[in-house]
C-alpha cells in the first residue's frame, strides 16, 4: 500500500501527459482505440480524469512501474523522446515545433520562432516557469510567461487575453499579431516591429530617418535590402545589441552608399551625391 502511494503522484502526472499526447502524435488515438480496452475517445475524455479518480487502478493492467504489465503497454511506448519528468523534456509529449491544431500540439505561430536559432527554439523562452513537474504544467491552460531578457523599453513583455503580445523587445514593444491566427511578413512589415522615435531598443532615430521616412514618406526597403538581413536581423534578440551593420543591408541595385563619406548615390540623388549626412 505504502509503494502505491509513494507512486500514485507520478502516475497521474504520467497518464495526464499521456492523455494529452496519444502517443507521440495529438491526431492519433491508435494506442487507445476499442481493442485496448478503452473507449475511443479515452485519450483525451476519460484518461486523465479516470486516473485522478483512482490511480491505482491503472497498475492493475500497466504494472506497478509503468512497463506494460500484463496490457504490455509502457508509458515509454508514448514517450518515445525521453522523460516527461525533466524540463528539457519536452518533446516527449509536444512537437518540436508543435504542428497541429489540437492539444498539445497547437502549432499557432510555433514554426517561426522556433526557427530563430539559439533564442527562441527553446520552450523556456515564452512558457518560463511552466516547464514539467511544475504547478503550471498540464493545468488545462496554456501558461505563457516570457522571459525578462525580452522586456521591452516601455515594460514587462506580457500575452493578452486575445492572443496577441505586447511590450515584447523583438517586436519593438508594439503589439504582436493574434498568435494563433496572425502572421507578419518581416521583408514587408518593417513597421510593424520598427517604429520611429519610440525610444525602444530597435527605434530608428539616427541621422536622416526622419527626413526621408516622416518626411518625405519613404518605406524601410527604398533603401534596405530585406534578403540582406537573413543571416544577422534574427540573432542577439534576448539583448538590447545592434544585429549587424545597418549600412551592410543598404540596397545594391540602385544605392551605392558610402560607408566612409557616409553619402549615397542613387536615382533619387543623381550621379552627384549629397553633402555628407552622417546615419
Amino acid at each position: 500500500m505504502s509503494q502505491i502511494k509513494k507512486i500514485m503522484p507520478v502516475l497521474i502526472f504520467v497518464v495526464g501527459l499521456l492523455a494529452l499526447t496519444g502517443c507521440g502524435d495529438s491526431n492519433s488515438q491508435s494506442a487507445f482505440n476499442s481493442d485496448s480496452g478503452h473507449p475511443s475517445n479515452w485519450v483525451y475524455a476519460g484518461h486523465a480524469d479516470a486516473a485522478k479518480a483512482d490511480a491505482s487502478s491503472c497498475t492493475e493492467c500497466h504494472g506497478s512501474d509503468f512497463s506494460g504489465g500484463i496490457s504490455g503497454v509502457a508509458c515509454s511506448t508514448c514517450h518515445i523522446n525521453g522523460s516527461p519528468f525533466v524540463s528539457t523534456g519536452c518533446t516527449s509529449c509536444h512537437g518540436n515545433p508543435p504542428y497541429s491544431n489540437i492539444a498539445p500540439n497547437r502549432i499557432g505561430a510555433h514554426a517561426p520562432h522556433n526557427a530563430l536559432a539559439g533564442v527562441t527554439n527553446v520552450c523556456s523562452t515564452c512558457h518560463n516557469g511552466a516547464g514539467s513537474g511544475t504547478a503550471n504544467h498540464d493545468n488545462g491552460v496554456t501558461d505563457v510567461a516570457i522571459l525578462s531578457a525580452y522586456n521591452a523599453k516601455s515594460g514587462t513583455a506580457v500575452h493578452n487575453a486575445d492572443g496577441t503580445c505586447s511590450k515584447v523587445s523583438c517586436h519593438g514593444g508594439q503589439t504582436t499579431p493574434v498568435w494563433s491566427s496572425g502572421t507578419l511578413d518581416v521583408n514587408t512589415q518593417c513597421a510593424s516591429c520598427h517604429a520611429y522615435g519610440t525610444g525602444e531598443y530597435n527605434s530608428f532615430v539616427s541621422g536622416r530617418h526622419d527626413f526621408h521616412v516622416n518626411s518625405l514618406g519613404y518605406g524601410c526597403a527604398a533603401c534596405h535590402e530585406p534578403a540582406q538581413l537573413v543571416s544577422s536581423h534574427f540573432v542577439s534578440l534576448n539583448t538590447s545589441t545592434m544585429e549587424g551593420p545597418a549600412s551592410a543591408t543598404i540596397r545594391n541595385d540602385f544605392v551605392h552608399y558610402d560607408s566612409i563619406a557616409q553619402t549615397c548615390t542613387s536615382a533619387c540623388h543623381s550621379s552627384t551625391p549629397p553633402d555628407p549626412r552622417p546615419w
